[in-house]
Order: C-alpha cells, then sequence, then structure tokens
C-alpha cells in the first residue's frame, strides 16, 4: 500500500512539475519573510522602506487629504489588502505603487477599473471579492505580467471580451467563485498559459465550448455546478492531470475520458451516479483514482 502511495504522488508531482508552481498564499510570500501588516497609511509612510504589506480597512483613511501623498511614499510596498472601503472608483493614487506585486480588494463595489491600471507593471496577483462588474475591465487586460486573477461573489453577470486574447501569454491561473457570467468568447481558448481553471458555483449546464480548447490546461474545477454531462471533446484536454466536478448533476461520463492518459485525480463525489457506471470510469482510466 505505501508504494501505490508513493508511487501516485511521484506520479503527480512528476506531471504538476511541469507547470509553473504558484504559491499558495502570496499575500505572504511575495514580501520579505517576516515583514510587518502595516494598518495605517501614516505609519506606513513614516517606515516607507520596511513597508512591504499594507492592510486598510474602512474607509476612514481615503478620506485624508494627504491620502495620496502618503501612499505614493510606499515604493517598496509589495502587498496590498483593500476590505470594506465603501468604493466604487479605483483610487487613482494607488496607480503610484510600481513595486505592487500582490493587490486583493474585498466589499468595494467596483463596476470598472482604469485602463490606466496597466501601470503596476509588477502586479502578478490580483483578487476581487464583492464587487460589481458586468465586465472583465480592460485594465486588467492591460497588466502584463498577471498571472493570477480571482473574481468572487461579484454582484452582477460578468463577461470576458475579445480582449482575453492579451492573457495568453502570462495569465496561469484564474478563479471565478459564486459568479455568474455570460458565454465565453472563443479567444477564451486562446490562454496558452493557463494552468489552472476554477469555475465555482457559476451556474454552469455544460463545460463551455472555449474551456475545452484549453489543451494545456494542468487542473480544471467546475466544483457546485449544474453539469449534467462530460462532453466527448473532453479528450483534447490532454494536459489535465486533475479534474474535479464534485456537486454536479453528472449520471454517465463519456468513454472518451480514457484519452486523458496523464489524469491523476478525477473528482466526482456529490453526482447522482449508479456505482456501476462509477466502475466503469474506473475500467476506462485504469491510472486515474476516481473519487466517489
Amino acid at each position: 500500500m505505501r508504494r501505490i502511495l508513493t508511487g501516485f504522488i511521484l506520479t503527480f508531482c512528476t506531471i504538476g512539475s511541469a507547470q509553473p508552481a504558484l504559491p499558495i498564499n502570496p499575500w505572504e510570500s511575495v514580501a520579505p519573510g517576516g515583514s510587518q501588516i502595516f494598518t495605517d497609511v501614516k505609519e506606513a509612510s513614516k517606515n516607507a522602506s520596511a513597508a512591504y504589506r499594507l492592510e486598510i480597512t474602512g474607509g476612514e483613511q481615503f478620506l485624508d487629504k494627504k491620502f495620496a501623498t502618503k501612499i505614493s511614499s510606499l515604493k517598496s510596498l509589495m502587498a496590498l489588502r483593500l476590505k470594506d472601503n465603501g468604493l466604487t472608483e479605483f483610487p487613482s493614487a494607488l496607480l503610484s505603487l510600481n513595486a505592487l506585486v500582490y493587490l486583493s480588494s474585498s466589499g468595494n463595489a467596483f463596476a470598472t477599473l482604469p485602463d490606466s491600471l496597466g501601470m503596476l507593471g509588477n502586479l502578478k496577483f490580483l483578487e476581487f471579492h464583492h464587487a460589481a462588474f458586468d465586465t472583465i475591465p480592460d485594465g486588467v487586460y492591460g497588466l502584463p505580467r498577471l498571472v493570477s486573477l480571482t473574481i468572487g461573489n461579484n454582484s452582477d453577470t460578468i463577461c470576458f471580451t475579445n480582449s482575453v486574447k492579451y492573457f495568453s501569454k502570462s495569465l496561469i491561473e484564474l478563479r471565478i467563485y459564486n459568479t455568474l457570467f455570460d458565454t465565453l468568447p472563443e479567444e477564451f481558448g486562446s490562454l496558452k498559459a493557463l494552468s489552472k481553471l476554477v469555475m465555482y458555483k457559476c451556474r454552469l449546464r455544460d463545460i463551455p465550448e472555449p474551456v475545452l480548447n484549453l489543451a494545456g490546461l494542468s487542473e480544471l474545477w467546475l466544483d457546485s455546478n449544474s453539469i449534467t454531462t462530460i462532453p466527448r471533446s473532453i479528450s483534447t484536454m490532454q494536459g489535465l492531470t486533475y479534474l474535479s466536478l464534485r456537486g454536479n448533476r453528472i449520471t454517465t461520463v463519456t468513454s472518451s475520458i480514457c484519452f486523458l492518459k496523464n489524469l491523476v485525480v478525477l473528482d466526482l463525489r456529490g453526482n447522482p451516479m449508479d456505482p456501476y457506471e462509477v466502475s466503469v470510469v474506473q475500467a476506462l482510466l485504469p491510472n486515474t483514482r476516481v473519487l466517489f
């Protein structure tokens, strides 16, 4: 049993090593180890050379007439969290944070972002929770080094425009949680660098066709949707090592899934499948761990 488990882990690591590894918690990892978390812009500006991480909660600090001056002094700031600030427009003063690598906003009803967001040329990790986008802003597509984008609990249905093609060389990870979105454009399938795609609680009834064109995708998480079938074209996703379809409405799995030779884990828990159907899937994928 130990040998089997060891083999499973080694196989997973070998397959996964071909994909770029992203930090689990970039808020912690992008800044120097043990760096202080500042919660006041004024205090951070007094220690600008050591201010690598800043978390601003509430809207009071944004009312300070000298906010722009203080924030622009933070030339070393690498990680910024905005929480429940009551903002509806992205503060232009933040565009001066040239060293910023990680930016997270929670509880700010941004409906759009400035195109000049691309000025944050070192930004790699971008998170929006409880925003109000109806489209992915062009300002996001203009970020030259963005590798990870998260959108969660968006209050409006969002859509990706054909500008998504500008992510093709940089974006490695895309996470969408509890958010509805319109039909994905064909250009979405051109995200050749994308390694991990999460679409959790998005009310999907099927796997969008552009997703099936992501031949280089390593991890696909489609949990808690309303997917009923896995299309035959899943066979084109030869790079998949992890496929999670937990909590959907799948009763049978296409035999074409046998072509996913690199698949290490297939998660079918929470689907109304007959145990016999599960055994058929396992026979089709003898080297895959099928969870049910």
